[in-house]
Order: C-alpha cells, then sequence, then structure tokens
C-alpha cells in the first residue's frame, strides 16, 4: 500500500499524496443563483489519528460529480489520491482552519474496508468551558423543550428551543432549526420510554449575549443525534446514572412556556389595529399593528451599523498605537472597538454588520420611517448584513450605497407590529423600529377587513342643529344626508374644501363663522324656505353639512 499521510501533515507544497478518511458528515450546497440547483457536496473528513490530528473539510463541485458521487456517503470510508488543496475561507470553521481539500479532474477515489479510526471523532467541551465563538460538538440531556415554530413559510426556517443539561448540571439553550427541528419533534411524539433523552449535536454554532452561551444547529453542517445506540451516549447515560442514583425519565421532561405568542394572535388578537396618521403624536405608551407598503428605502441613513459581536449592541471605532514588530521603533495605528453597553463584560470587542434599514412605510392616511432592525429582516432577504458589507467592501462599493439585493423589500405588503415607548410620548416622537412583521396573506387580509369594518359608511353625515342658533351649545347627531326636516338645509363647499375633514363647532360664533365661509347667510335663508333643496352644479361636491333654518 502507497504511503498515507495523515490530514495534519498536509502541506500545499506538494500535490501528489494520498488520505485514508472517514466521511463523518456529508451535505449539499445550493446554487446561490438557482435555489433548486446543487451547486457541491460538501463534506468533513475524519483520519484515523483523529484525536491526535486533525479533521478536514472538502468539497466536490458539481461538474465532477459524475466522476466521484458514487463513493461520496456518510459514513463511508474512501482513500482520497491527489486532492486540491486550499484556504479555508469560510466564517466558522468546522475542521482545520487553515486549509481545505477539492475533489477535481486529476484526484482519484476508491472505497476503503479497513478503516480503524473512531466512528464520529467528537470531542466535545463541557457547557461552563465554553469561551468563544465557535463551532463546538455538544452532548446533554433535555430537561425542557418549547413547541415548533411554523410562523415563516419557509420550513428550513421552523425552529424548536431546547434546555440541555450537562453532568455537571450546567444548562445551555440550543436552538434547533429546519430539518433538525422537525427529526426532534417526530422523536419525542413516538418515544415515551423511561431513559433520558441524550443529545448530540455535532458542528453546532455557539455565539456569545450578554456574556452567557446560546447554540444552535448551523444549517445542513451540523448533524443530531438522538439517544443513539453509540458509545458515546451510552457512556453519558452511564455517568448519568452513577451521578444522579437513578435515571431521569423522559416522561418528565417539561414543555417550555411560551413568552413568544403566536403570529396569528399577536397580529389578530391582541393588539389594536391603527393608522400610521395616528402614529405623528403619540398620545400613551401601547403595541399597535399597521398595514402598510413599502415605498422605498431613506438614502440618506446607513443601512447597517456595527455591533458587538458579543452582546449586539453597537459598538464604536477607536484608534490606538503600538510599536511596530518590526523593531524601527515606529508607532503603528491601530483600529479597535469599544462596546455601547457598559455591561458588556467582553474585553476584546470583535464587531460584525448588522442590519438598520429605515423604510418609508405608506397606508392610506399617511407615511412614516419604521427602522428594519437584523432579527426581523431575516424574514425578507436571503443575505445577512455580513455577506452584503463583506461584498461591497470586497467589490470597492461605498458602504453608504445601498446594496441591490436590499430592494426586493420595494412594494412588499406587510402587517407590522410597533411598540409605542414612553420616550415616544415624552418626546412627541414618531422614529419606531418594527417589532415584528409577516408577510402572510391571510393575515394581512383580515386586518384589512377589520379596519374597513369599523370605518363609518359614507352614506352617514353628520348633523348639526338647534331650533335656537343663538343657544350655548349645538346638538351633534349622526343621520343620513338623505333626512330632510322643516328646519334643515343642505350647505355645499366649492371644490377646494369639498375633500377637507367635517368639523364640529360648539359654539353659535364658531357655526357663524364657518357658515358665512360655506354659503350667504341670505342665500341660505332662501334656500331653507324653498320645498326644493337646490342641486349643486356638476363641478361641485355637496359635503354632509346641516344646518338650522334661520327664524324670522
Amino acid at each position: 500500500m502507497e504511503h498515507i499521510t495523515p490530514i495534519k501533515e498536509i502541506d500545499s507544497i506538494k500535490d501528489d499524496f494520498t488520505i485514508k478518511v472517514r466521511i463523518i458528515h456529508l451535505w449539499t450546497q445550493k446554487s446561490k443563483f438557482n435555489a433548486k440547483e446543487t451547486y457541491s457536496i460538501e463534506m468533513i473528513l475524519m483520519d484515523e489519528e483523529v484525536y491526535d490530528g486533525r479533521k478536514i473539510h472538502a468539497s466536490c463541485v458539481k461538474k465532477w460529480f459524475p466522476k466521484f458521487k458514487r463513493y461520496l456517503k456518510e459514513d463511508s470510508s474512501i482513500y482520497v489520491k491527489k486532492p486540491n488543496v486550499a484556504p479555508n475561507t469560510l466564517n466558522f470553521k468546522f475542521a482545520d482552519p487553515e486549509r481545505k481539500l477539492n475533489f477535481y479532474h486529476d484526484t482519484t477515489v476508491k472505497e476503503c474496508e479497513n478503516f480503524s479510526g473512531s466512528a464520529h471523532g467528537f470531542d466535545f467541551v463541557d457547557f461552563n468551558t465554553i469561551v468563544s465563538n465557535n463551532i463546538w460538538n455538544i452532548i446533554g440531556h433535555i430537561f425542557e423543550y418549547g413547541r415548533m415554530d411554523t410562523s415563516e413559510e419557509d420550513k428550513s426556517k421552523h425552529k424548536m428551543l431546547l434546555h440541555l443539561q450537562d453532568i455537571e448540571d450546567t444548562k445551555l439553550k440550543v436552538t434547533l432549526w429546519g430539518h433538525n427541528a422537525y427529526y426532534m419533534t417526530e422523536f419525542l411524539a413516538n418515544n415515551n420510554s423511561l431513559a433520558p433523552v441524550v443529545v448530540i449535536v455535532q458542528f453546532a454554532r455557539v455565539k456569545f449575549i450578554n456574556g452567557r452561551p446560546f447554540s444552535s444547529t448551523y444549517f445542513d453542517v451540523s448533524r443530531l443525534f438522538i439517544n443513539n445506540d453509540i458509545d458515546e451516549i451510552t457512556s453519558y447515560k452511564n455517568k448519568l446514572v452513577s451521578e444522579n442514583g437513578q435515571q431521569l425519565s423522559s416522561s418528565g421532561i417539561k414543555m417550555i412556556a411560551s413568552k413568544q405568542n403566536t403570529e396569528h394572535d399577536d397580529f389578530l388578537k391582541n393588539h389594536m389595529f391603527s393608522n400610521i396618521d395616528d402614529l405623528f403624536e403619540p398620545l400613551e405608551e401601547k403595541t399597535v399593528i399597521i398595514v402598510g407598503t413599502v415605498k422605498g428605502i431613506r438614502q440618506n441613513i446607513r443601512w447597517y451599523y456595527l455591533a458587538c459581536s458579543n452582546c449586539y449592541k453597537s459598538a464604536k471605532e477607536k484608534e490606538s498605537s503600538t510599536d511596530k514588530v518590526d523593531g524601527s521603533h515606529e508607532v503603528a495605528e491601530i483600529v479597535t472597538y469599544e462596546c455601547s453597553n457598559p455591561n458588556c463584560k467582553n474585553i476584546k470587542i470583535s464587531v460584525i454588520p448588522r442590519f438598520k434599514i429605515p423604510l418609508r412605510v405608506q397606508d392610506n392616511t399617511g407615511t412614516l420611517t419604521l427602522t428594519l432592525f437584523d432579527q426581523e429582516a431575516k424574514k425578507l432577504f436571503k443575505y445577512t448584513a455580513k455577506e452584503l458589507y463583506d461584498k461591497n467592501k470586497k467589490l470597492g462599493i461605498s458602504l453608504d450605497l445601498y446594496p441591490m439585493e436590499l430592494k426586493v423589500v420595494v412594494d412588499k405588503k406587510l402587517a407590522i407590529k410597533i411598540d409605542i415607548t414612553s420616550y415616544n410620548v415624552d418626546n412627541k416622537s414618531n422614529i419606531y423600529g418594527l417589532a415584528r412583521l409577516t408577510e402572510n396573506a391571510n393575515i394581512i387580509d383580515e386586518l384589512e377587513k377589520k379596519n374597513l369594518n369599523s370605518q363609518p359608511d359614507n352614506s352617514d353625515s353628520f348633523i348639526i342643529g338647534s331650533s335656537d342658533i343663538a343657544s350655548q351649545e349645538t346638538k351633534v347627531v349622526k343621520d343620513s344626508f338623505s333626512h330632510t326636516g322643516e328646519n334643515l338645509t343642505p350647505c355645499a363647499r366649492d371644490n377646494s374644501t369639498a375633500t377637507s375633514p367635517t368639523k364640529l363647532f360648539s359654539t353659535p360664533t364658531e357655526l357663524k363663522r364657518n357658515l358665512a365661509t360655506c354659503i350667504d347667510l341670505d342665500e341660505m335663508e332662501n334656500l331653507s324656505t324653498s320645498k326644493t333643496p337646490r342641486l349643486s352644479p356638476p363641478d361641485e361636491q355637496p359635503i354632509p353639512l346641516l344646518v338650522p333654518k334661520k327664524e324670522k
């Protein structure tokens, strides 16, 4: 047998070497230009010296599928001769952080039947020793779980929250996405054994928020094991029994009380509907729902902000200096960042771009600027703020210019939840963020019907009347414009005021002033004594205002 090169000894200087590996995970990557087309097969490879060596990421693009696809199966072992070495430029490293392998025309692959290494190559981390954002393998047992969130139309965005606990009783929140969430839901529905539910998330993404770690599956990269008959889970269960004295029953797992209302209840039951013109001068703290169409994006405000990767609060750039390492005794200027959150405990701050997009949203009462932040932006865009930021930067495009990819939001009709805060009320401020949004056509339709039903019939009009025009107070009642009475006559305005909202007046002086702008008082007397009311000319629009007959 020819010489086998361990993964840790792969050198980009050499291209004629052979590796003996197991495919511990395999997934497909879709084309950026056509979501229905497979661009590549992605793999994590592991050699027999996994604990002393390394795993490595490998790719096979579509044009080489006919040559290699029959050998590329998850959990199979293969020999790979003359793969091409490339730098690992992925944002998150699942294996060797410096290098990856590509299969190409000069590469050969054949089956291996005597692989003696680990089956999965797990290298677990204790929950309380996770110290930085990274990709990890985690193991723990479930003590709480949440309901599946299916509010998004895209199934890959359906999610489920787990609360895991390890042997040392340290807890960790884990969010399962897409097919992993469905796998877990089906397992819990069909398994009520007395054994605890032990979970392994291989290649889990871990991030920190306010200094606390949160884990999640990462697209198709992560692999989920639930009570599988493998050595690692069996060993964990044995330790759990020795630590607790008895096994933990799966039937004792609690359901997490949901803090997030369903999309249907949040938009249709829990909050009042409002129009945009009601938000210009907020009078009280409350949450409202509006329906509006995005007309555009304000161009004089930046579409992103640099956020602390630890707590996601804004970070400020600050310059500092240090001595150059070349021994020249010169000073080098370096850029560092400072988190604006006083409670953030990260000493070394790294930043990540996040969305902060000022949308111009319009309904039939007005137009308002609403700020779209990262969490809700994920529902509208295929790209993250970081991806668009990096793309513009790489192409030399000004970061102040809006990426073309954001234009997909224009002309979208949305139902939007808005929180009116004490700041808005105290400062008479109509600057709002989008607390939640949905494109759900059924919800939008229900809201529009509700709004339509709450409006008065257009055939109705306001009648201002009193038997005594000199009385201190006029009585205002609602009636049909077709109603005629002995002391009531219609009053018409010219076109310039026909569309103005009707104003009600409570004193005789105000009423007379209004009548003077509407019709001559002598003409009014003639009209009031006539049995047949005067018809407006074709170019005039009568308004629903009735006035009392002038007493002789």
